[in-house]
C-alpha cells in the first residue's frame, strides 16, 4: 500500500490498520468528502463505531472481511461496496489471514 509522501496512521478506535488520506480538507482541499486508502492487517480491526451526520462506507480492493452494521452482518469480498447511513453503528475486520485492503469515504467531512 502506497500512497506518495505520507505515513500511515492507525485510526482512533483501530487496532493493527494503517490509513492513507487520499482526499480531504488538508490534502487537496476538499470540504465535503474524505477519500482514505486503509489495511487492516490480521488481528486487527475497525472496531464499533458511529458517525451521527455523516454517510460512510468501503469499497474493497483486497482480502476478505467481515462487517457489522447496526448488528446485521455482511461478508466482504473484492470490488464489493458497504453503504452505512449516518449514526450507524459498525465495525469490520479481514477474515482470515490475508490484510483487508479497501478506499473508505465519509461525507460531509467529520
Amino acid at each position: 500500500m502506497h500512497s506518495p509522501g505520507q505515513t500511515p496512521v492507525c485510526p482512533a478506535r483501530h487496532t493493527l490498520t494503517e490509513a492513507r488520506a487520499l482526499v480531504n480538507g488538508k490534502t487537496v482541499g476538499a470540504s465535503q468528502v474524505e477519500l482514505y486508502l486503509v489495511e487492516i492487517h490480521p488481528g486487527g480491526e475497525g472496531l464499533e463505531d458511529r458517525h451521527p451526520g455523516c454517510e460512510h462506507g468501503f469499497f474493497i480492493l483486497d482480502g476478505e472481511g467481515e462487517a457489522y452494521v447496526e448488528g446485521e452482518r455482511f461478508t466482504l469480498r473484492p470490488e464489493d461496496s458497504l453503504f452505512i447511513p449516518p449514526g450507524a453503528r459498525h465495525s469490520v475486520r479481514p477474515a482470515g489471514a490475508q490484510s483487508l485492503k479497501m478506499i473508505v469515504f465519509m461525507a460531509p467531512q467529520r
